[in-house]
């Protein structure tokens, strides 16, 4: 009996085909002795001694890295013709459904991302391996979207293995997001890495590859974009690598500084681009934000009236950004400024399009958590707001999390400390939201 065949009965298969990676396949698989879900990558071999070793070099490659954005490697099991890789098993997403779903949130998360992935990277550079395909199929995001995690490193090299890579007579990586030497079967590089990454942040960002040789600025098509990340992807993207950012700190380095967070609010309103002014605000709290001059004020609900009139697809998420910063800043401010804000937090988060998503989470979070907390005042505009949006749209004809998420809305309401005057309207309208999720 094969050690395959004896721990065979250790995991139970849930979904055969979860994914592909280098040489295999993924498998989703459950391990039942420690109640767990686990991802299992299956490679096949021939007989050929030099390939199997080449493979238990891989895994021992995969041992060494250890790191929170790159899942552990908890076993490797070996039987005549095939190799099982048992990895942590990371739910979530590809990046690339998301980009080809056009349900991304603003830029800042984005970055937040790529500086976890580079920061993977450069624990693996540190130990001297080189992924060699970065892409937007190997970055999962978990499913708050709070982290990042690298995959695959199915055709990475690392010291040992780097000549043979070289004298090998494929190019491995993707067409599309292999660097020059890559393309060209030569030696690779830290800066390989960073090429590729490069490439993906700007597909991230704009839905699409850049034209290198005609690159065409993110910041131009919308002003929620630091022209810093501009530099920054063509810093990578340099066909000489002597030319390119040269570490993967370095990349996460450039990555924080291109939010600038030490102008005056007075020059935010008057002479900033929309990311500095998303940036100033999540810094605020709402009796800070009260604080302020009215003039200074209303600039920002004049420029929110503003973005939702134009609305420009590149700046629809900024836009969602700005109006779930304005639910949770502008619940001190009289009615007349909070309601419109409100209205528009209703209609973003849960009927707004982006692309081919429905309505912007962060706006129903940031909508629930002020239903919680609000003032008498505030608390009114709120009721009064929610009561006329469940009454204009049909609840049976939405997803789940639609009526889900109103629940919530209505619960904090309910909660609230203020709740009285609307209070048996709002049960009415739990009692039902509670039924049609139960019956969903």
């Amino acid at each position: 009996m094969t050690r395959e065949r004896r721990t065979s009965r250790r995991y139970q298969i849930v979904d055969s085909n979860h994914g592909k990676g280098g040489f295999g396949k993924v498998s989703k698989e459950r391990d039942l002795f420690l109640e767990r879900f686990v991802a299992v990558k299956t490679i096949h071999m021939t007989e050929d001694k030099e390939e199997r070793e080449a493979f238990e070099q891989e895994a021992r490659t995969l041992a060494r890295l250890c790191h929170p954005n790159i899942p552990a490697i908890y076993d490797v099991l070996f039987a005549e013709q095939s190799m099982r890789i048992v990895f942590e098993f990371i739910g979530g997403l590809p990046l690339r459904d998301l980009i080809e779903n056009d349900s991304l949130p603003y830029v800042r998360e984005v970055c937040r991302w790529f500086e976890q992935i580079a920061s993977a990277l450069e624990h693996a550079h540190g130990l001297g391996i080189i992924h060699r395909d970065v892409k937007p199929e190997n970055i999962i995001i978990t499913p708050d979207q709070s982290s990042a995690y690298l995959v695959d490193f199915g055709i990475a090299v690392n010291p040992e293995t780097l000549d043979q890579a070289v004298e090998s007579e494929y190019i491995l990586g993707t067409e599309g997001y292999m660097s020059p030497e890559q393309q060209d079967g030569d030696a690779v590089d830290i800066s390989t890495d960073l090429y590729s990454l490069g490439l993906t942040l700007y597909e991230t960002l704009a839905g699409e590859l850049p034209e290198l040789d005609d690159y065409r600025p993110l910041s131009a098509d919308s002003d929620a974009v630091p022209p810093a990340l501009d530099e920054l992807i063509q810093r990578c993207t340099k066909e000489d690598r002597r030319f390119r950012m040269r570490t993967a700190r370095e990349f996460r380095q450039a990555l924080r500084g291109a939010f600038r967070t030490d102008l005056p609010f007075s020059t935010l309103l008057t002479g900033s681009r929309l990311f500095e002014l998303l940036v100033a605000l999540e810094e605020l709290t709402a009796e800070e934000f009260h604080c302020k001059p009215r003039g200074q004020k209303l600039l920002i609900f004049n420029r929110l009236r503003d973005l939702i009139r134009t609305n420009k697809v590149t700046l629809e998420r900024p836009t969602a950004k700005l109006i779930a910063n304005l639910v949770r800043l502008a619940s001190l401010e009289p009615a007349v400024d909070f309601t419109p804000i409100v209205g528009a937090g209703f209609l973003w988060g849960f009927d707004k399009t982006f692309g081919k998503a429905v309505g912007n989470k962060m706006v129903r979070q940031a909508l629930i958590d002020t239903c919680k907390t609000a003032t008498a005042e505030a608390h009114g505009v709120l009721c009064e707001r929610f009561l006329t949006f469940v009454d204009v749209y049909v609840l049976a004809s939405k997803p789940l999390w639609y009526a889900h998420d109103l629940r919530h809305c209505v619960t904090a309401l309910l909660a609230n400390p203020h709740c009285s005057d609307a209070a048996d309207e709002l049960a009415d309208v739990y009692d039902e939201l509670n039924q049609r999720t139960r019956v969903r």
